[in-house]
């Protein structure tokens, strides 16, 4: 996926504006997609993705449906590489919390939408409008401030270097 904007001070200004609405999840990293609440799982449960099994795993691989798909999953299979300290069962139990609470799309593929706005799915043209709209605004943000500036005119400096 392309990153539009990824320097240390703005982040990633497309990852961040995009969640995943699941069908599947096939294709959506369990711990690195925002899939779930508009976070990224390994940033909010960090202690827990260090002892993961399979840190790459898809949504996909750590859902059991059991016998029926009813648009909710309740059940998770998390790997790890170790037993669980008392503290990382809490965190887990928080986890769960939180990922059974995911409502996933009945047409059985994922798609990416932006955050805040339910309705719209991700097109190039969605993108390159609020990118183009944000842009805009950062623009007149700075010609705001340049005016607002207090600065004698170039005349005025002039004259009373000379005068």
């Amino acid at each position: 996926m392309c990153k539009v904007c990824d320097n240390e001070q703005q982040g990633n200004w497309f990852d961040i504006r995009l969640l995943w609405s699941l069908g599947v999840g096939r294709n959506v990293k369990f711990w690195e997609d925002r899939w779930v609440d508009c976070k990224v799982l390994k940033e909010y449960f960090p202690r827990l993705f260090t002892i993961a099994q399979s840190k790459d795993s898809e949504v996909f691989d750590v859902v059991d449906w059991g016998q029926s798909w009813s648009g909710r999953c309740t059940s998770w299979n998390l790997s790890r590489r170790r037993e669980r300290f008392e503290r990382e069962k809490q965190l887990e139990g928080q986890l769960l919390g939180l990922i059974s609470s995911v409502q996933w799309n009945r047409e059985g593929q994922n798609r990416l939408k932006w955050i805040g706005d339910d309705q719209q799915v991700y097109t190039m043209k969605s993108g390159y409008s609020i990118l183009n709209t944000e842009d805009q605004m950062l623009s007149l943000e700075c010609f705001q401030l340049l005016w607002s500036l207090k600065i004698f005119p170039s005349g005025v400096c002039l004259e009373d270097s000379m005068g």
